[in-house]
């Protein structure tokens, strides 16, 4: 439970940031509509923001995804963090998925709990920790990870002993709360998304990331284990509906949900959408349910090619690439990861996207554009400013630049710097 000292901090931060924020939030959520509802798109060449409409796929304002919920302020991921994030009006809450030892799924954004808990303080998991874990991420990259404790080792009563705190890392993030909040399972953050939408009379989009689906799935007695688990939890909760039979069948008799679920109204129910990097388990959200799905991506070269995008919206509706291939493009952000490719194959592909078509051509495909991570402005941009590329010189220039060249969403914290950003740029182009 939230102590109310806690909760009445958390109303009264939140409360100044809705006052602040009054005015630049007349717009309601956007849905991620599945690609066979999105019009065509009618692009200008120039990337210039028209004086009416936005230059977004739809025409309407750039969406705010609160990214792990509000981590510049609370700890991220936790009950507060997603609160912070409602109070300042993001458009989208997300939570990274991961799965414990005993099938519960439960919201962390690394599959490893050593760097935001107190795990290392508790005794009892001491035996937990392992040397080292290797597993295939789904994007071509072979994940190690040493010295560390691993959600797929630990149970559900195990993970409820830890306890949430702010990254060390990044010491002008508030550590107020540390050790307050509990990591939360994914039946308890859409329980959160429903309350605050119905306090806030608000529908917020919930945008869950499924993470290492080929790691949570090893050694499960059924295909599709991780995946299938969190589509059932989100259409129990009606976010999303079954489309067609799961992998793994019937076989989740022991998968925990409340027994009767209240429909939200149609007014303050926001939209869904699944994200993944492992494009397969993308492919497979999709093709079972209606749920819009976004495909991340940052490592693997033939996605950033003119076939590469054709191939991927046979089943994706949102792309989202890390932002610099935007900015810097792809080839000097391979280079600079020491990620090789086949001259020919890239060639066969239609070559690489230059950064400033990006947008263009993904949208020219029927998807709209989803960059990450726009961070809080006390941290690096980590833009790789690349000769003749645009290297912003502070958070206000950067999200402009985005703004402008029409992306439809953006992965951000500290949601009421945005906000007011947005705002700043919709006043000075006469945009709604």
């Amino acid at each position: 439970m939230v102590s109310a000292r806690t909760a009445l901090a958390l109303l009264a931060f939140g409360v100044g940031s809705l006052f602040l924020l009054h005015t630049a939030s007349t717009a309601t959520t956007t849905p991620l509509l599945p690609q066979q509802q999105q019009q065509p798109s009618s692009l200008p060449n120039n990337p210039i923001v028209s004086a009416k409409a936005w230059n977004t796929l739809s025409g309407k304002r750039p969406q705010i995804v609160g990214h792990r919920g509000e981590k510049a302020f609370m700890p991220e991921h936790s009950r507060a963090s997603y609160w912070q994030a409602a109070l300042e009006e993001a458009d989208y809450i997300e939570p990274d998925l991961a799965m414990t030892k005993d099938g519960h799924l439960v919201v962390n954004h690394n599959e490893w709990v050593g760097d935001n808990t107190n795990v290392r303080e508790i005794p009892e998991l001491a035996h937990l920790r392992k040397e080292s874990r290797s597993w295939d991420g789904g994007d071509g990259i072979i994940v190690t990870v040493q010295n560390e404790w691993f959600i797929c080792d630990m149970t559900l009563d195990q993970i409820k002993m830890l306890r949430l705190r702010q990254d060390p890392r990044y010491p002008w993030r508030p550590s107020h709360f540390d050790d307050v909040f509990q990591i939360l399972t994914f039946v308890e953050y859409l329980e959160i998304v429903r309350n605050v939408s119905i306090a806030l009379e608000k529908p917020f989009g919930v945008i869950p990331e499924l993470k290492s689906p080929r790691l949570y799935n090893e050694g499960r007695a059924y295909p599709r284990y991780f995946e299938d688990r969190a589509i059932l939890t989100l259409a129990h909760y009606g976010w999303a509906n079954i489309t067609a039979p799961l992998a793994s069948g019937s076989n989740h008799s022991d998968l925990e949900l409340p027994s009767t679920i209240e429909p939200l109204n149609s007014t303050i129910k926001g939209p869904a959408a699944w994200q993944s990097f492992d494009l397969d388990t993308a492919e497979y959200l999709s093709s079972h349910t209606d749920v819009a799905v976004v495909a991340l991506n940052e490592n693997q070269p033939w996605f950033f090619t003119p076939k590469g995008l054709d191939r991927v919206s046979r089943y994706a509706h949102i792309v989202s690439p890390w932002k610099d291939f935007f900015a810097s493009g792809a080839e000097a952000v391979f280079r600079s990861k020491n990620i090789t490719w086949d001259a020919k194959l890239i060639g066969e592909m239609g070559g690489f996207i230059k950064p400033e078509e990006l947008v263009r051509e993904i949208h020219a495909r029927g998807m709209q554009v989803s960059p990450y991570t726009f961070y809080d402005s006390h941290q690096p941009s980590l833009y790789l400013c690349v000769e003749g590329a645009f290297c912003p010189s502070d958070r206000r220039q950067e999200l402009r630049y985005f703004f402008g060249i029409g992306t439809d969403y953006l992965f951000v914290e500290n949601i009421p710097e945005a906000r007011v950003i947005l705002a700043e740029y919709a006043a000075a182009a006469g945009l709604a």
